[in-house]
């Protein structure tokens, strides 16, 4: 596999109040196939993402977010 194979997009995540919400949406993103890492933020609001396009689209970690609880923003 090369860095190719692995893209990052930058995430606004909605209803994010604790550390425990940043922990929620992390397992959650990081759970979907071909995520190789999430990093949230709660001062932010927001989640940093590598995963592979070839496994994982836009509608599995909007999915994966929103069944955590929280949403994905513009």
């Amino acid at each position: 596999m090369t860095q190719e194979d692995e893209t990052t997009i930058l995430l606004a995540i909605t209803g994010m109040a604790c550390e425990g919400c940043v922990a929620a949406v992390k397992a959650a993103l990081e759970a979907v196939d071909g995520v190789k890492s999430a990093q949230v933020s709660l001062e932010k609001k927001e989640a940093v993402v590598r995963y592979r396009p070839a496994q994982a689209s836009m509608d599995d970690l909007r999915r994966a977010v929103e069944t955590a609880g929280y949403g994905i923003g513009a």
